[in-house]
């Protein structure tokens, strides 16, 4: 197995990881939107947002971590409409 074949299975296993989790975030979102529908709450919470993304700055690949933070909220907010 030369090193590129390595590197594409760590990736894939990676992959399989952070889509099983972010299909239980999703899930939660769900959960949350009713939450907020009961008690008339605004899906649209930025200080939650700003602290998510505050977090992000704690990695090495930052600017990448967050715009994909961005997009995670972006669906999540989506789902808790529905």
């Amino acid at each position: 197995m030369d090193k590129l074949e390595e590197l594409r299975i760590l990736i894939n296993e990676i992959d399989d990881e952070i889509m099983s989790l972010l299909d239980k975030r999703f899930s939660l979102s769900i959960e949350v939107g009713k939450v907020k529908s009961i008690s008339n709450t605004s899906v649209l919470d930025t200080k939650r947002e700003d602290y998510i993304l505050d977090k992000t700055s704690n990695y090495s690949h930052s600017p990448q971590v967050d715009t994909v933070y961005k997009k995670i909220m972006e669906e999540s907010k989506f789902l808790q409409r529905e």
